[in-house]
């Protein structure tokens, strides 16, 4: 039995026939429907504050239970009135449901992205140490992770 070696033209061809990651991406429709979904909460959150929201834990007793609608007019730091609707109405406490929701996709966001980084960093700290000492060490991370 013999190994031929490929020409460096079969090679390169063969490398430039196969698709690009990018190409494989967007041939996954799950893969865009999660970034879609990441990438507009990821805009709700950064948005949030000029969204037609009031403070989210702005306590009105005489707007508890409003139903998703309600109007109210809220006056300015200068004096005017302006209406405001809750969008999807009020809590038992008077608080606006919508600006608890907007503001809530801020913590969200912020909570997985440092789960995700702590994971990774501690992943890669289990992993480089694992990696660098002796057998016995492999043998004790793996019975201490299981």
């Amino acid at each position: 039995m013999s190994i031929e070696v490929l020409p460096a033209e079969i090679a390169e061809a063969a490398r430039a026939a196969r698709p690009g990651r990018l190409a494989l991406v967007m041939r996954n429709p799950s893969i865009i429907i999660g970034a879609a979904i990441v990438a507009f909460l990821a805009l709700v959150g950064a948005l949030a504050p000029m969204l037609g929201t009031i403070d989210p834990s702005e306590i009105n007793p005489a707007y508890r239970n409003k139903k998703p609608g309600a109007e109210r007019t809220i006056r300015t730091e200068d004096g005017k009135e302006v209406p405001f609707v809750h969008r999807f109405g009020t809590d038992t406490l008077g608080r606006d449901v919508y600006s608890r929701v907007v503001y809530g996709a801020r913590v969200s966001l912020i909570v997985g992205l440092t789960v995700a980084v702590l994971s990774v960093a501690i992943g890669l700290t289990i992993g480089l140490i694992a990696a660098t000492s002796a057998g016995s060490t492999v043998s004790s991370c793996a019975s201490w992770m299981a």
